[in-house]
């Protein structure tokens, strides 16, 4: 019993955190090269959404 109490505590814990540091974990996962170019094409790949991009550009 003591052990989930725990256990329970150090997820919620780290739940709390994430949450309270959403925008800095965001932007350190969009800072990887990788995960912006997997982001950016999957964005890509939906209908119409290059042309927007490409018309708010000019």
């Amino acid at each position: 019993m003591k052990g989930f109490l725990i256990k329970g505590f150090l997820l919620f814990l780290a739940i709390m955190l994430g949450y309270r540091m959403r925008y800095r974990l965001i932007n350190m996962a969009l800072g990887q090269s990788f995960i912006r170019r997997l982001i950016v094409g999957s964005a890509m790949s939906f209908p119409g959404m290059r042309s927007k991009m490409m018309d708010e550009l000019i």
